[in-house]
């Protein structure tokens, strides 16, 4: 259980600025704006919450995600699942099912995923095919 009375959390305004964040709901923001709050708390006990390649991350139970998000299990599953598709998350999934026992979930700061997503679209881009067509590939 984590210990968060007289405590808040933020909401990045990030979630009300670009395009593919404004598809979520609620409880997607509420979701990942809990693991950002426990990704700073993992930080400050980085010798505990670092993985052998330097990356911090959080561990954020199935059980304390559903009591403190108020969500159902299948609905934490499609939320996991779209913020990992959307890159805000990244995890493993998990191979035996224990009771209070979570992956590590890596949380990529708003900040960072806008970078990443801006480079993409660049790559995205047309680029001339020399051959007289056009060619997505580079």
């Amino acid at each position: 259980m984590i210990n968060q009375k007289g405590k808040f959390m933020k909401v990045p305004k990030e979630f009300f600025q670009y395009e593919e964040l404004r598809q979520l709901s609620g409880d997607h923001i509420f979701y990942y704006s809990w693991l950002l709050d426990l990704k700073e708390l993992s930080k400050k006990n980085a010798d505990k919450y670092t993985d052998s390649n330097g990356r911090v991350f959080v561990i954020f139970t199935e059980k304390d995600a559903l009591d403190y998000c108020n969500i159902k299990k299948s609905k934490l599953y499609r939320i996991k699942l779209k913020l990992k598709d959307l890159g805000l998350i990244d995890y493993d999934k998990q191979k035996v099912k224990k009771s209070g026992i979570s992956t590590p979930i890596y949380v990529k700061e708003l900040d960072l995923w806008d970078s990443q997503r801006k480079k993409s679209k660049m790559l995205d881009l047309e680029m001339p095919d020399f051959n007289g067509g056009v060619s997505n590939e580079i």
